[in-house]
């Protein structure tokens, strides 16, 4: 398996004009200081800059600081850079490699492939998805704010991945391992593919058979010429058809200006009678001889003659719209007439295209049977079946290879195996750290909630023996990297002198050969860790000022490169 080691974390805040630089040893360092002077915002800032989500102390976010890890993979050296939501990915060099604006989708596909970490995990979704990283660093972190009361919670949004602390489990020990992920992939794959033959072939079956009942119903006995002769026919009555109806819709159209000129004429006529009849009625009334124009101030005779004209002028009026009046009825009994032959006729036009569609199908339909036969349709459909069936057969065949090396990959007796080792880890790790109070059977189930089967000053211990036992298993099965084994403040719940030196003495003789540890203490209780100290000693003040300008020369050039290349 992979080693995943940490060589330096830098930590920049421009707004406070802050930095910090630690390098680590490659064995173990230990990060010493009281509370409140930095411990578990440094450790949490190392997953914080490999895309993972810790919880940090508001004072520590408000900072806004900038994080570079450098990183050695199985001696191959990188250096990740994340600012804000942007990681950047450079070599040993400072030439950077990738840039990224999402873990889901940038830095996390990008660390599982170096990492190989390739568990395919169902989303609470139900898509299936190699997890983000905070799912591989999960058992090697042991947090102070969650991890002496819960195992397996570090993180935040863990609940994104489906029953993950279950899937993770399993994973991490090595009962499922990457290649049962892989197989499990194609086994799903090659069922869609199964699944798409198999609707394939009922379908064509179905076609099949609709086929053979449409042709034993069909009269095949059709003469070809007849029916051309019989299309012409149709062609050349639609086509004197077709005239006919354009020379009526001509003839309406006239038929409509006419009666549009007419009702014009009667409107007209209407209103000149109108106002004769206004000038009769004033002329016959009771008013002088002779009239005085209001405008010009001449004088006219009001007498019978005058009266008699502007009477005959209304007489000939009526008469005029009697006569039109006449004229519009005759118009529109007209166009009724015309408007019935033309709806006659398209419809004759409307069937006979009918017809003509109907038998140029019939054409075609038969040209087909002429073309391929009866027979030779038959056995078209036989051969595609005949080869879906064959393609079927060989995934089937191929499905059952898959899940039988599936099964290969979590057989019994390996997972006995794993399952064994755990129990008999769980139990050693326990007496060190002397609790007697559990049994086999309290922790026979490797997905055991440990913390549920003790409280007080003896949850905090039984949590170490659990979290020693994953890393034992995780050192010999997992096919993942091994990563760094970070503890902050194990000393939880008030313990007494003599477990406290117990805690300490287990940590310090049972961290597995070849690993990295980085572990935070407020207090060495006199204990000699023989590793590297990184004394932290202002409180509320990890970055510091005195470190800026160093920090800032080393990181600056890389973010540039990140922001603006």
């Amino acid at each position: 398996m992979k080693n995943l080691s940490i060589l330096e974390i830098q930590l920049l805040s421009r707004k406070e004009k802050k930095a910090k630089k630690v390098t680590f040893d490659s064995r173990r360092t230990l990060i010493l200081g009281k509370n409140h002077t930095g411990k578990s915002s440094l450790m949490k800032s190392i997953y914080y800059t490999l895309g993972a989500e810790p919880q940090f102390h508001p004072k520590f976010k408000s900072a806004q600081a900038a994080s570079k890890l450098t990183i050695n993979v199985d001696g191959r050296i990188l250096q990740v850079i994340r600012d804000g939501k942007v990681f950047g990915v450079f070599d040993e060099f400072g030439e950077l490699l990738q840039k990224y604006d999402s873990v889901s989708k940038g830095l996390g596909p990008f660390l599982s492939n170096i990492l190989n970490f390739k568990p395919l995990m169902q989303t609470s979704n139900k898509e299936f998805v190699v997890p983000p990283p905070a799912f591989l660093f999960l058992p090697y972190y042991i947090d102070q704010d969650e991890s002496w009361s819960k195992s397996w919670a570090s993180f935040l949004r863990l609940q994104q991945i489906k029953d993950y602390r279950t899937q993770m489990i399993q994973y991490h020990s090595g009962i499922r391992p990457n290649e049962y992920y892989a197989t499990k992939k194609e086994v799903e794959e090659s069922l869609k593919i199964i699944e798409e033959i198999d609707k394939d072939r009922r379908v064509t079956n179905n076609i099949l058979k609709e086929l053979k009942e449409k042709i034993s119903q069909t009269n095949f006995n059709i003469d070809i010429d007849s029916f051309k002769n019989e299309i012409r026919d149709l062609l050349v009555e639609c086509e004197s058809l077709k005239k006919k109806e354009e020379a009526l819709k001509e003839r309406l159209l006239d038929l409509y200006n006419i009666k549009a000129t007419i009702e014009s004429q009667l409107t007209i006529v209407k209103h000149s009678i109108l106002e004769n009849h206004k000038d009769f009625v004033f002329a016959s009334a009771d008013i002088p001889h002779v009239v005085d124009c209001p405008t010009c101030g001449a004088q006219y005779e009001n007498s019978f003659t005058e009266r008699f004209e502007i009477a005959n002028d209304e007489q000939t009026g009526t008469d005029l719209l009697i006569e039109l009046s006449k004229e519009f009825k005759d118009i529109e009994f007209n166009i009724a007439k015309e408007n019935d032959s033309l709806t006659r006729t398209s419809s004759e036009v409307q069937k006979i295209e009918g017809i003509l569609e109907q038998k140029q199908g019939e054409v075609q339909f038969k040209d087909v049977i002429d073309n391929y036969g009866k027979n030779q349709v038959h056995e078209l459909f036989k051969e595609r079946i005949a080869g879906l069936n064959e393609t079927l057969h060989s995934q089937v065949s191929g499905l059952d290879q898959l899940k039988s090396r599936l099964k290969g990959l979590e057989n019994k007796e390996r997972k006995e195996e794993i399952v064994g080792l755990f129990i008999t880890s769980m139990g050693r790790f326990l007496r060190a750290l002397d609790i007697h109070s559990l049994g086999e059977d309290d922790y026979k189930a490797i997905t055991v909630k440990i913390e549920s089967k003790e409280t007080g000053s003896s949850r905090p211990r039984a949590l170490i023996a659990y979290y020693y036992a994953f890393f034992t298993l995780m050192k010999k099965y997992s096919t993942t990297t091994f990563c760094p084994i970070i503890i902050d403040s194990p000393n939880q719940q008030d313990q007494d002198i003599e477990h406290i030196d117990k805690i300490m003495d287990f940590i310090n003789h049972n961290q597995p050969k070849e690993t990295q540890m980085i572990l935070g203490l407020a207090e060495t209780y006199g204990v000699d860790f023989d590793c590297k100290i990184i004394d932290l000693t202002e409180k509320y003040s990890l970055l510091q000022k005195d470190e800026y300008e160093v920090v800032n020369a080393e990181m600056g050039d890389m973010l540039n490169k990140l922001w603006f290349n």
